[in-house]
């Protein structure tokens, strides 16, 4: 279980204090509809040139201090060595660009100004997460609630204090039940929902993936092939 809160309040201009709790943001498998990079931005698809769902663009790195600099090169020189894969290395190298940006970026300023699409809200709760936790993600109020691959994310913000969350889903059925529902016993789906509330999740196997959705009055289901 990956979640994170972090509730802020400004006492002063430019002046912000902390208290909550942070955990582990550690990414786990969410899909997102392009190319992840290791700024936390979320680019074509078509940059991602060997699938591994991170971009193959170049970026650099001589901007931050000579730590930083020894650490991702150590790191290369891993991968290189083979101890690592490519995505692998990326995701290691992805919170050094956090912190560094976290440290340069005025608020309201985050990695150049934050996209607030999902797939973007998801790549910076995985790899930004401290420039989250450093400011919102723009100055007006937000409340941005999602479920994506089993994952349900929150970002919110009142004007003056901001949090932001996620957690995985529990479902009423295994993913198991789900897949066995779909094909013998449909009908079930088409009664009721899965589960309670508002949701929106894949799940696979070897031939199909399998989409649920509910506002929280309606519900829908559908399967196609991979």
């Amino acid at each position: 279980m990956k979640k994170v809160t972090l509730f802020s309040s400004l006492l002063v201009a430019g002046a912000v204090a902390f208290t909550g709790v942070n955990g582990t943001a550690q990414a786990d498998e969410i899909e997102v509809d392009g190319a992840k990079t290791v700024w936390a931005k979320v680019v074509d698809e078509q940059s991602d040139l060997d699938g591994d769902g991170w971009s193959d663009a170049g970026y650099s790195f001589d901007w931050m201090p000579q730590k930083q600099q020894d650490r991702i090169s150590e790191l290369k020189d891993r991968q290189l060595d083979g101890e690592m894969t490519q995505a692998e290395y990326n995701a290691m190298i992805a919170p050094i660009f956090d912190e560094e940006y976290a440290l340069l970026n005025e608020p309201g300023d985050n990695y150049g100004g934050i996209q607030t699409d999902e797939d973007s809200l998801i790549t910076m709760a995985q790899y930004a997460p401290k420039t989250l936790d450093y400011a919102p993600l723009k100055d007006e109020p937000y409340n941005y609630n999602f479920v994506r691959d089993g994952h349900e994310f929150n970002f919110t913000h009142d004007g003056n204090a901001w949090t932001w969350e996620y957690d995985e889903v529990e479902n009423d059925y295994t993913d198991e039940e789900l897949i066995d529902l779909v094909h013998n016993n449909p009908e079930v789906l088409d009664e009721k929902p899965v589960k309670d509330g508002a949701y929106d999740f894949k799940i696979s196997d070897d031939k199909y993936v399998y989409h649920f959705t509910s506002d929280g009055s309606q519900w829908t289901w559908s399967y196609e092939n991979k």
